[in-house]
């Protein structure tokens, strides 16, 4: 991830950079770091939008669940009203039709729990990473303020 990269580059900057005496401050190039901070900023938007890409993956899982949901309920009913239609199978019909109808509906519970879930675990991870770059950019800021 470029993100942490630049930001290994400033921590790299500063252990490397010449020691104010009894101070604990560094003195920096301003330029290297305006440079790395503007890599940042624009990094950090590309971040933000590949997390919108994710929730637009999350949707694009969750309709074709849908969808998948609906095939196995319409294939059932469609099997239903053909056993429906056998004057000699009815009852055995019906039978069949609830069943493949619950687990249908059960089926289509299952993947749309395991679209979430996955997709919950991507956001989460970006949410994370999101997290922690932008602490490390504050306290990298705060530090060059209070050089």
């Amino acid at each position: 991830m470029d993100v942490i990269r630049l930001i290994e580059d400033l921590e790299d900057m500063l252990e490397v950079s010449n020691t104010i005496p009894l101070t604990g401050k560094v003195m920096v190039d301003k330029e290297e770091v305006m440079h790395i901070l503007d890599q940042l900023k624009n990094q950090i938007p590309q971040d933000v939008s590949n997390a919108q890409n994710i929730v637009a993956k999350e949707n694009e899982i969750l309709e074709d669940a849908n969808m998948q949901a609906k095939q196995i309920v319409q294939a059932a009913h469609m099997e239903a009203q053909k056993l429906v239609d056998e004057d000699e199978l009815v009852i055995l019909a019906q039978e069949k039709a609830k069943e493949m109808m619950d687990r249908a509906e059960e089926e289509s519970t299952q993947i749309r729990k395991s679209s979430r879930e996955y997709v919950d675990g991507l956001l989460e991870e970006t949410q994370v990473q999101l997290s922690d770059l932008i602490k490390t950019i504050n306290a990298n800021r705060q530090e060059l303020r209070n050089e």
